[in-house]
């Protein structure tokens, strides 16, 4: 007899994936799910103790030298009793692994009897800590990771884990003759030093795909990548935004439209966020995929709901490896695919090109901005603002990188950042390209001693959040401007005035040409504003 539950039966199974194969149990009835499909499942080497904290150094026993072992303990105050074994084992550098049932979510904090707050109690004293959600519903690829994680990572740092599976009292759960089947994968994840071969056997994969593709997210360029990537674009599809600080095709205006065709069936990931949610939500849907992650810390991160894998490498040795296998005139791409894909980076190029340049809009401002900075012959860095402002870099800044707040995507500090990093970089020019509302919220950035004339600014002001305006649904709300747009009709001339702050504003075309242009040129000794009073 077997409960079914899903997220048990995963975990059961990804144990035995990762090798572990001595169990400790413990008596309790929230736990007697996890035992009781433990003990059916009849893969493991199961042994009854008592008492928890007995229970843990037992467990610990039975990982010194081994892989590790597992021990399950009921709600309540039994975590806490396998504490003292479990910073034992940390300290000794044992993998332990703590699995604990848990109450539902909606019991905690309300007087249930055997109710704490489980989920975090060893983070002290563990690699990793995982909870796992109430019901699985649509969360398989969610539960998969955060399980694996976890295992992983015990085995990797030699260190106890912890894994909180909130549960149904055993009488509330269905029951099967058989075990339930529901699906997960390993997740692999190489030795610290990740060893060439496990990048080449990677690349050697990548290769044999017939729809492969390398996503860049946002990432500080390592010196030399652009050049060794530059080898990979002329085999594989590279999909890179001005955040990865790589020369970047522009793609998100036809991403959520492209064929089944040009859908990849592999993706080497690599660096953080991208700022095209449709690059998710589009590849997230796709049923065969296979996704490997380049992370040199080995983080478990990949937005498309997949993850088979991950390279504990820099991006420079990965790229640097499979161009390499370039050279030796290994195919990697199906050419159909791969010329699918670079015609719609042409028409897409097209596209953004052929915008209306007599009106005055932020996407005419940027687009000229970007033009003019073709021809400077100094240094300098670009930072852009959340929202409207970094999608149009997307669009428009493909010769240089982009710096951008993109951990949280909030909207504050964007002006503050760029302050900061014009003062380290005192002999270049630092541009802030930003909205209206990202520049008020953080006016006092200028309040600021430190600023000299290197810093130099484009506001680009329509008097609210311009974003909202294409968030689909909001048109019908009546106090959409007001209340969520932050509709306002400030200008920044004041603020300019009070912080010594030279300004500029442009309320046509010319206004805009002539104003960036002498943005560009300026030599002055404190920073410089232009303000463009843009249309929708």
């Amino acid at each position: 007899m077997f409960y079914k539950e899903d997220k048990v039966n995963m975990l059961i199974g990804l144990l035995k994936e990762y090798h572990v194969e001595n169990v400790v149990l413990c008596p309790g009835s929230r736990n007697a799910i996890i035992a009781n499909n433990i003990l059916e499942d009849g893969s493991f080497n199961c042994f009854p103790v008592t008492d928890e904290r007995s229970a843990g150094f037992f467990a610990l026993g039975l990982s010194i030298g081994m892989n590790p072992s597992a021990i399950v303990v009921t709600s309540g105050s039994a975590l806490l009793n396998v504490a003292p074994a479990i910073v034992e084992a940390y300290y000794q550098k044992v993998p332990v692994i703590v699995i604990s049932a848990d109450r539902p979510q909606e019991d905690i904090g309300q007087n249930v009897g055997q109710t704490m707050r489980q989920y975090g109690a060893l983070d002290n004293y563990v690699a990793c800590s995982v909870n796992l959600t109430d019901a699985m519903g649509d969360n398989t690829y969610y539960h998969n990771r955060l399980i694996c994680e976890a295992l992983a990572k015990s085995g990797e740092y030699k260190r106890p884990v912890h894994i909180n599976v909130p549960l149904p009292s055993p009488a509330e759960c269905e029951q099967a003759d058989d075990m339930p089947a529901i699906p997960y994968n390993k997740i692999y994840v190489p030795e610290v030093s990740c060893d060439i071969e496990d990048i080449r056997d990677v690349v050697d994969e990548m290769s044999s795909a017939r729809r492969p593709m390398i996503v860049l997210g946002q990432e500080i360029a390592t010196q030399g990548l652009s050049a060794e990537l530059e080898m990979l674009k002329q085999s594989v599809v590279v999909l890179s935004e001005p955040l990865s600080d790589i020369y970047a095709r522009p793609y998100a205006g036809f991403i959520e439209s492209i064929p089944d065709s040009m859908l990849p069936d592999f993706i080497v990931y690599i660096g953080g966020t991208t700022v095209c949610r449709s690059i998710y939500s589009r590849f997230a849907s796709i049923t065969d995929l296979t996704v490997w992650r380049v992370d040199q810390a080995g983080e478990f991160t990949s937005p498309f709901r997949r993850l088979d894998g991950v390279l504990r490498c820099s991006a420079f040795d990965f790229v640097r490896i499979a161009s390499d296998r370039i050279k030796m005139d290994k195919p990697v791409v199906n050419s159909s695919y791969y010329h699918e894909w670079h015609e719609a980076f042409g028409k897409e190029n097209q596209r953004l090109m052929s915008i209306d340049d007599n009106m005055l809009t932020a996407a005419a401002t940027v687009k000229y901005f970007e033009e003019q900075l073709e021809d400077i012959d100094y240094d300098y860095y670009v930072h852009y603002g959340n929202s409207t402002a970094v999608r149009l870099a997307c669009q428009y800044a493909w010769g240089h990188g982009v710096y951008c707040n993109r951990g949280i995507n909030g909207i504050e500090g964007s002006l503050s950042t760029a302050a900061g990093h014009s003062v380290i970089k005192e002999n270049d020019m630092v541009f802030c390209v930003l909205g209206d509302l990202s520049f008020f919220y953080d006016q006092n950035a200028l309040w600021n001693n430190n600023l000299s004339g290197n810093l130099r600014i484009i506001i680009l002001n329509d008097h609210h959040g311009g974003i909202f305006d294409n968030v689909k649904g909001l048109e019908k709300c009546a106090g959409r401007d007001r209340f969520i747009a932050g509709r306002h009709t400030a200008d920044a001339r004041g603020i300019c005035t009070q912080n010594d702050i030279g300004y500029l504003s442009a309320k046509t075309v010319d206004e805009m040409h002539l104003g960036i242009v002498t943005l560009l040129t300026a030599d002055t000794e404190r920073p410089m504003v232009m303000e463009v009073m843009v249309g929708s």
